[in-house]
């Protein structure tokens, strides 16, 4: 395994806004071709059991879905593994996906992102990003997980269970939730000729 980067293994989801497409990529431990339930192969959990990919890709959607606006739509979900011969990560196994978000769309949200920022077991940082996000919060002050919405609460539960499979780039489980910072994207605002 590396320290602080995407292998062994990650997933990719594919979503669009109202604006533009947009992915966001979340490391896992090791992918296994075998599957369980599902048809994209499977994990061996952070307590050593077997997880199938596709409930926990379902897992994380589910919960998702609830920080997103319904302007937005998760489109794929695509699972990555390094192969050390190539050299490259290749993708595994795919899902398509309709799943729209269940915010209520409102502004100021065009080019804004959420960061929930989480610690895992070995110190790093894992960051789950957001774009074209609903702030809510035009003073876009970073917020403590004690002032998290239930949305973001849940997505830190999936994450952070150990019955699941997220890694951090470090190859070691997220832990806890440390933040939640609001961003104005500068390169969205250049993509979407704001500036």
């Amino acid at each position: 395994m590396t320290e602080y980067g995407l292998r062994p293994s990650y997933v990719r989801f594919d979503y669009a806004s109202s604006y533009a497409p947009h992915s966001q990529t979340l490391p896992t431990v090791q992918w296994i071709p075998t599957s369980i339930t599902g048809d994209m192969g499977s994990y061996v959990n952070w307590v050593g059991t077997p997880v199938d990919a596709e409930a926990m890709i379902d897992a994380y959607i589910l919960v998702a879905k609830a920080m997103l606006p319904t302007t937005t739509n998760y489109s794929l979900a695509t699972i990555f593994n390094y192969d050390s011969t190539a050299g490259i990560f290749i993708p595994v196994a795919t899902k398509t996906l309709a799943v729209a978000g269940t915010q209520t769309p409102s502004s100021p949200n065009k080019a804004f992102s959420f960061t929930l920022n989480l610690r895992t077991v070995g110190g790093h940082t894992l960051k789950n990003v957001y774009l074209d996000y609903i702030i809510g919060e035009i003073e876009l002050n970073k917020l403590a997980p004690v002032n998290f919405s239930a949305a973001m609460n849940a997505v830190v539960g999936v994450l952070t269970l150990s019955a699941w499979g997220w890694s951090g780039r470090d190859n070691t489980k997220p832990q806890a939730a440390i933040s939640g910072t609001f961003d104005l994207n500068d390169a969205l605002q250049k993509q979407y000729r704001m500036t």
